[in-house]
């Protein structure tokens, strides 16, 4: 993890709006506040994919969102002069297409920037420098039989998954590491299943339709932390990737130097590592 040096934590000026964009594509954002097409908008619209904690989940109460992503965003905001405006995806492709067409200011949403994913991901997208490292973690139901070596020892292996039912969400670089890794060298019983949402393949592995499910690490071990009688983490499969702050591609706007700034800023000031305890523990 990428960590800076203790002291406080920032507190955000600006006020955060939560709008539910539908499944079925209903358009919240700049078509509502107005063009942010310029530096001197008034909104940061900022597109995410909830639920994937600590990232970025949604309170169904208040209707607000929270998490690192969203307080980074405000961050952002606040440095940029501008109100943060969130909008959520219910699909995490459709997000990372609007953000490079330009529907959306930045996306926010724990978005892979390293290996071939990012490169692929930069032929549509401009990135600002890396904020967090990941690996991958493998959950599985409490009493399941898989258990992956250690970290030391190298972790979860592809030959670990080949006969297991894994879930996995589309359009992530979970997906796209059992694609390659995987799904070619399935043995007998082993299947691959996309599935939109994660909190729709936890379901399905609660329910035993699944063996496991792959998901970013810090999303793992919240979703362990929030089951602990249930799902319990396999192993990490250690994938080295590092998440980037995702705006349209060439940075029309010229947002990245000021979310370089912030991240740059976070981490000498101590405020990272405020936010790392705060979120991870």
């Amino acid at each position: 993890m990428r960590r800076g040096v203790s002291r406080g934590v920032f507190v955000a000026t600006v006020v955060i709006v939560a709008v539910i964009a539908l499944a079925a594509g209903l358009y919240v954002g700049k078509t509502v506040l107005g063009s942010s097409s310029s530096s001197s908008s008034q909104y940061l619209v900022v597109g995410t994919n909830v639920p994937f904690p600590p990232f970025e989940s949604l309170n169904n109460t208040t209707g607000s969102y929270y998490g690192f992503d969203i307080d980074f965003s405000a961050m952002i905001a606040h440095a940029l002069g501008r109100t943060l405006f969130i909008r959520n995806y219910a699909d995490f492709g459709v997000l990372l297409s609007s953000v490079g067409a330009g529907v959306l200011d930045m996306a926010a949403s724990a978005i892979t920037e390293s290996g071939a994913i990012g490169a692929t991901r930069n032929g549509t997208m401009t990135f600002s420098e890396p904020y967090y490292d990941a690996n991958q973690g493998i959950l599985v139901k409490s009493g399941s039989s898989l258990k992956c070596p250690a970290v030391a020892a190298g972790g979860c292996t592809q030959q670990d998954l080949y006969s297991l039912k894994i879930g996995v969400q589309s359009a992530t670089s979970s997906y796209f590491w059992l694609q390659s890794y995987v799904i070619p060298n399935e043995t007998a019983g082993g299947q691959v299943e996309e599935f939109t949402t994660v909190d729709s393949e936890i379901n399905f592995l609660l329910t035993g339709t699944l063996d496991a499910v792959m998901i970013d690490l810090g999303p793992a071990n919240s979703i362990v932390a929030a089951n602990p009688t249930t799902i319990v983490l396999a192993g990490e499969v250690l994938t080295n990737e590092l998440y980037g702050f995702a705006v349209a591609h060439g940075d029309p706007q010229h947002l990245v130097p000021t979310i370089n700034n912030v991240i740059t800023s976070a981490e000498q000031n101590g405020t990272y590592q405020k936010l790392i305890l705060k979120w991870f523990g």
